[in-house]
Protein backbone atom coordinates (compact mmCIF):
# COMPACT_ATOMS: atom_id res chain seq x y z
CA UNK A 1 0.00 0.00 0.00
CA UNK A 2 2.91 2.07 0.96
CA UNK A 3 4.35 1.66 -2.43
CA UNK A 4 1.02 2.28 -4.23
CA UNK A 5 1.16 5.91 -2.28
CA UNK A 6 4.42 6.68 -3.36
CA UNK A 7 3.63 6.38 -6.79
CA UNK A 8 0.39 8.16 -6.70
CA UNK A 9 2.58 10.89 -5.06
CA UNK A 10 4.49 11.15 -7.93
CA UNK A 11 2.77 11.21 -10.49
CA UNK A 12 0.73 14.16 -8.82
CA UNK A 13 3.78 15.93 -8.30
CA UNK A 14 4.82 15.48 -11.94
CA UNK A 15 1.40 16.84 -13.26
CA UNK A 16 1.52 19.68 -11.20
CA UNK A 17 4.80 20.34 -12.15
CA UNK A 18 3.84 20.23 -15.83
CA UNK A 19 0.53 22.58 -14.96
CA UNK A 20 3.11 25.01 -13.86
CA UNK A 21 4.73 24.97 -16.72
CA UNK A 22 2.38 25.43 -19.21
CA UNK A 23 0.91 28.35 -17.02
CA UNK A 24 4.43 29.84 -17.30
CA UNK A 25 4.68 29.47 -21.47
CA UNK A 26 0.96 30.73 -21.97
CA UNK A 27 2.26 34.10 -19.86
CA UNK A 28 5.04 34.44 -21.89
CA UNK A 29 2.21 35.68 -25.03
CA UNK A 30 2.74 38.08 -27.10
CA UNK A 31 2.92 41.54 -25.77
CA UNK A 32 -0.24 42.89 -24.25
CA UNK A 33 -0.27 46.97 -24.19
CA UNK A 34 -1.59 48.55 -20.55
CA UNK A 35 0.40 45.57 -18.48
CA UNK A 36 1.83 46.99 -15.37
CA UNK A 37 2.86 45.83 -12.16
CA UNK A 38 0.27 45.01 -9.99
CA UNK A 39 1.58 44.96 -5.93
CA UNK A 40 5.06 43.83 -4.45
CA UNK A 41 3.82 41.37 -1.55
CA UNK A 42 5.33 38.17 -3.15
CA UNK A 43 9.16 38.35 -3.58
CA UNK A 44 10.66 36.60 -7.01
CA UNK A 45 14.15 35.66 -7.86
CA UNK A 46 14.52 35.12 -11.82
CA UNK A 47 17.04 34.56 -14.49
CA UNK A 48 16.15 35.55 -17.85
CA UNK A 49 18.38 33.94 -20.10
CA UNK A 50 18.34 35.14 -24.01
CA UNK A 51 17.65 31.88 -26.33
CA UNK A 52 16.15 33.79 -29.46
CA UNK A 53 19.44 33.77 -30.83
CA UNK A 54 19.25 37.82 -31.50
CA UNK A 55 19.68 40.51 -29.09
CA UNK A 56 17.26 41.54 -26.37
CA UNK A 57 16.59 44.52 -24.18
CA UNK A 58 15.02 43.73 -21.19
CA UNK A 59 12.05 45.77 -19.42
CA UNK A 60 9.73 45.97 -16.15
CA UNK A 61 6.26 47.28 -16.72
CA UNK A 62 6.17 49.46 -13.51
CA UNK A 63 2.70 50.57 -11.96
CA UNK A 64 2.18 52.63 -14.32
CA UNK A 65 2.56 50.75 -17.06
CA UNK A 66 5.64 52.34 -18.23
CA UNK A 67 8.91 50.40 -19.24
CA UNK A 68 11.72 50.87 -17.24
CA UNK A 69 15.08 49.26 -19.06
CA UNK A 70 17.29 46.59 -16.80
CA UNK A 71 19.22 44.76 -19.24
CA UNK A 72 20.58 44.45 -22.69
CA UNK A 73 20.97 40.51 -23.48
CA UNK A 74 22.98 39.18 -26.38
CA UNK A 75 22.08 35.63 -27.47
CA UNK A 76 23.09 33.34 -24.63
CA UNK A 77 23.31 35.68 -21.87
CA UNK A 78 21.86 36.09 -18.93
CA UNK A 79 20.40 38.11 -16.35
CA UNK A 80 19.53 37.81 -12.61
CA UNK A 81 16.71 40.12 -10.95
CA UNK A 82 14.88 40.41 -7.81
CA UNK A 83 11.49 40.99 -8.50
CA UNK A 84 7.74 40.28 -7.40
CA UNK A 85 4.98 37.85 -8.49
CA UNK A 86 2.64 40.11 -10.51
CA UNK A 87 4.97 42.30 -12.39
CA UNK A 88 5.19 41.80 -16.15
CA UNK A 89 8.56 41.47 -18.03
CA UNK A 90 8.98 42.61 -21.63
CA UNK A 91 11.50 41.55 -24.08
CA UNK A 92 12.14 43.68 -26.92
CA UNK A 93 14.36 43.94 -30.15
CA UNK A 94 16.81 46.42 -31.17
CA UNK A 95 15.07 48.98 -32.31
CA UNK A 96 12.14 48.75 -29.45
CA UNK A 97 9.88 46.29 -30.76
CA UNK A 98 8.07 44.40 -27.98
CA UNK A 99 8.83 40.58 -28.93
CA UNK A 100 7.81 38.64 -26.00
CA UNK A 101 6.45 39.38 -21.94
CA UNK A 102 6.12 37.46 -18.74
CA UNK A 103 4.19 38.06 -15.56
CA UNK A 104 6.80 36.67 -12.79
CA UNK A 105 5.09 34.13 -10.42
CA UNK A 106 6.08 32.39 -7.11
CA UNK A 107 8.09 29.29 -7.66
CA UNK A 108 9.23 30.13 -11.41
CA UNK A 109 13.11 31.18 -10.98
CA UNK A 110 14.35 31.06 -14.90
CA UNK A 111 12.70 32.17 -18.16
CA UNK A 112 13.93 31.31 -21.33
CA UNK A 113 13.23 34.02 -23.78
CA UNK A 114 12.26 32.34 -26.98
CA UNK A 115 10.41 34.30 -29.34
CA UNK A 116 11.87 35.51 -32.63
CA UNK A 117 11.08 38.81 -34.13
CA UNK A 118 8.91 38.91 -37.50
CA UNK A 119 11.31 41.29 -38.98
CA UNK A 120 8.26 43.03 -39.55
CA UNK A 121 8.47 45.67 -36.70
CA UNK A 122 5.64 46.05 -33.98
CA UNK A 123 5.76 42.59 -32.91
Amino acid sequence: MLRVLSASSLVLTALALTALLSITEAQAASCVRGAKSQNSNTPVKVTFVNKSGEFRAVMWADFKGKLVPYANLEPGQRYTVNTFATHPWVFTDGPGNCIEMWVAQPGVSKFAITAKSTGKGGD
